[in-house]
């Protein structure tokens, strides 16, 4: 197992296999991914604002942003008070955002059972503030996933995404993000396309893990852990404890009709072709 420490980031659009990656790293036993924290690069870019507050006050403030989030339940865990009790001590060399952030994942690890000291995010919407989140975190592995996106509107559609042209358009921002703000990554990114990662799981998260310096087993491909939160809690994640299965793949065919595809945004035909998807185009039945 690494000793490393430096983070690691699942990104990418939703429905991209963001929540199955993290089950599976998960499952090692080596890192803990919370459920989606929504906040966590509002806090990043928004914390420099705060600097001319008190250090107790910086702390309170951010830990707000869990307690008072709409999914705050999905977390499982009771206040984040007594984490900011704890932080609020700090001594000054230790007063900084990414010591609160490294203080908050140990500290919902612990919630959950957790003892390893490496951590993760997988929230998809970390793609919004991905240029700061590469500057404050160079050194962090990033691991970019990559999927069709048509399957990934038809995916967001089922799951109660009822615009489709704002499934499409934050599928195509979430990967020009991606590809724009990667490069500036001190560690190369891994690029995992999902239709490879479950047609051939074995190969592919064998791969992930020796890149993300984590020891392979492969039971973890089948291994669901406790306290994943959001997935029990939300009907669109419900799949990812299932036995992982190439079945989804194309689904879009059976749900977006050509009318669908011809009015998606300037810009998803492009990407659809950039990421080599080639044209958008309705599928035979």
């Amino acid at each position: 197992m690494s000793t490393s420490h430096s983070p690691l980031f699942i990104v990418g659009a939703p429905r991209s296999g963001n929540t199955l990656t993290r089950r599976v790293l998960m499952a090692s036993g080596q890192i803990y991914i919370p459920p989606e924290t929504y906040v966590f690069g509002e806090i990043l870019t928004r914390w420099p604002k705060w600097r001319g507050l008190p250090w107790i006050e910086q702390v309170w403030l951010a830990c707000a942003y869990f307690d008072r989030h709409e999914h705050f339940e999905d977390f499982e865990i009771a206040s984040f008070s007594a984490l900011a009790e704890t932080v609020a001590e700090f001594d000054k060399s230790r007063q900084t955002v990414k010591h609160f952030f490294a203080a908050l994942y140990a500290f919902m690890a612990r919630e959950h059972g957790f003892t390893t000291k490496r951590w993760g995010d997988k929230t998809p919407w970390n793609t919004t503030y991905l240029k700061a989140i590469v500057k404050a975190y160079p050194d962090a592995y990033f691991l970019y996933l990559q999927r069709d996106g048509r399957d990934v509107v038809a995916s967001q559609v089922k799951a109660g995404m009822r615009d489709t042209g704002l499934a499409a358009r934050r599928w195509v921002e979430a990967n020009e993000a991606c590809r724009t703000y990667l490069k500036r990554a001190k560690r190369a990114p891994k690029h995992v396309r999902y239709e490879d990662l479950v047609r051939d799981p074995e190969t592919v998260f064998a791969d992930i893990f020796a890149w993300a310096d984590l020891d392979y087993s492969p039971d973890d491909l089948t291994h669901v852990p406790q306290k994943l939160g959001d997935v029990a809690r939300h009907a669109h994640h419900q799949a990812v404890t299932q036995p992982i299965t190439d079945r989804s793949i194309g689904r879009w065919t059976q749900s977006l009709t050509t009318s669908d595809i011809a009015a998606l945004p300037n810009g998803f035909a492009d990407m659809m072709q950039m990421m080599g998807y080639g044209e958008p185009e309705q599928q035979d039945a």
